[in-house]
């Protein structure tokens, strides 16, 4: 089977297929061997080289959310290419980056106000999701132009939390 999955903006393609009691993993011309527990419906517990990790996993329509070491993903089974660039947590909007919110949750914290300086991985905003918080992050430095949500606030998949103006010389 097929994914693409979306990291930071960035959309990637993997390819995962059942070898005996082990899923192989190709990713890139990379290869790995995965051992995979399920713990329950939505949490999976994996040995990848020798390290072992716990998985979280959430469904909203055609899309998984799989959180993994705090960061989270998502993950689609073969997603359109003319839509692989209207997905994720950061998209442009009349040439500003939008921070949007991963998955379904309830916003924990809003960390900047408007019109606040931001630098480039700074903690926006943290929306807890599946009992765990997810720190989003700045995509760019600039300057935080709207806040669209306040601690409390439900939140679906793909919601604009804040709209961000980048510095001139930021690259998005």
């Amino acid at each position: 089977m097929e994914f693409d999955f979306l990291v930071r903006g960035a959309w990637h393609r993997i390819r995962l297929e059942k070898k005996d009691d082990r899923y192989v993993l190709s990713q890139g011309g990379k290869v790995f061997e995965v051992d995979v527990r399920v713990i329950s419906p939505h949490e999976l517990s994996l040995l990848l080289g020798g390290k072992s990790y716990t998985v979280f996993i959430a469904e909203d329509r055609e899309r998984k959310y799989v959180s993994l070491g705090g960061e989270t993903f998502i993950v689609e089974r073969g997603a359109e290419e003319g839509r692989r660039g209207e997905r994720g947590e950061e998209k442009l909007e009349k040439g500003k980056p939008v921070v949007k919110a991963p998955m379904p949750g309830k916003v924990i914290k809003v960390c900047v106000a408007e019109n606040e300086a931001v630098r480039k991985n700074q903690t926006l905003a943290i929306v807890e999701a599946m009992k765990m918080e997810n720190e989003l992050k700045s995509p760019v430095e600039g300057v935080v132009k709207k806040i669209f949500v306040g601690p409390g606030d439900l939140v679906d998949a793909e919601k604009p939390l804040l709209e961000l103006e980048a510095h001139p010389s930021a690259h998005l």
